[in-house]
């Protein structure tokens, strides 16, 4: 049996636990190694299958912490809006850090960038627009931080990838329920476009320009999800 199947049955399994109130609202699910111990499977499916819950809405990976039921019937706007309405000044928070690495990110890549690492982002960015047409949270969110990341890669700064892998792993969320959205899905395609068509030409003051651009349209989106 291929990995990503297990990880589906270990998602669906956890997911019917969570809809019939085996684990109820609030709840820290049980360590990953219990999880392995319970459907006799791996880590690695364990976190994957974790990670499908996050993107549906079920649940919340806290850092450091651990994995927590958010919803018995996973993303509902009410349940998107009160998230961002409760992390609202983290989520600002996060933002201005963002646009501050981003920027500086997308010039170094630019300076430091060769026709492989064009072509490994235009390939990622096919798989996001693929997600997106197909309505993949799981895959999109993926995709998207894949696309993010490897721009931070390409600067060849170790700090700067470093500070861009914790700002993915801890507001994961965000981009769950942000794209769990069209409109805003479909702003981060032509956001990507835009980016990728400054970087292919080596124009670095429009590549900053849309990257700011990209980053301020998905804040205000979520804004406008929270009813604010």
């Amino acid at each position: 049996m291929k990995a990503k199947s297990v990880s589906e049955s270990v998602y669906l399994k956890l997911r019917e636990m969570i809809e019939n109130g085996t684990f109820t609202v609030g709840q820290k699910l049980p360590t990953e190694q219990a999880l392995c111990a319970l459907f006799g499977v791996g880590r690695s499916s364990v976190r994957e299958a974790s990670r499908i819950l996050q993107a549906k809405g079920f649940v919340e990976i806290k850092r450091g912490s651990g994995v927590y039921v958010i919803s018995r019937t996973g993303y509902a706007p009410e349940n998107m809006s009160k998230w961002l309405l409760d992390n609202k000044e983290s989520i600002l928070n996060y933002m201005q850090v963002r646009m501050a690495i981003e920027d500086l990110a997308i010039t170094l890549f630019i300076q430091n960038q060769d026709k492989k690492q064009l072509k490994a982002l235009q390939r990622i960015e096919k798989s996001f627009e693929e997600a997106v047409e197909q309505g993949d949270v799981y895959r999109m969110v993926a995709m998207d931080e894949a696309f993010h990341g490897a721009i931070a890669r390409g600067t060849g700064n170790s700090l700067l990838i470093s500070i861009n892998k914790q700002l993915e792993e801890t507001f994961q969320q965000y981009r769950n329920i942000t794209f769990a959205n069209a409109e805003n899905r479909n702003a981060a395609v032509e956001g990507h476009r835009k980016i990728l068509d400054a970087i292919s030409i080596r124009d670095t003051n429009s590549a900053r320009y849309n990257m700011r651009d990209h980053l301020q349209v998905s804040v205000q989106n979520a804004i406008n999800m929270a009813g604010l």
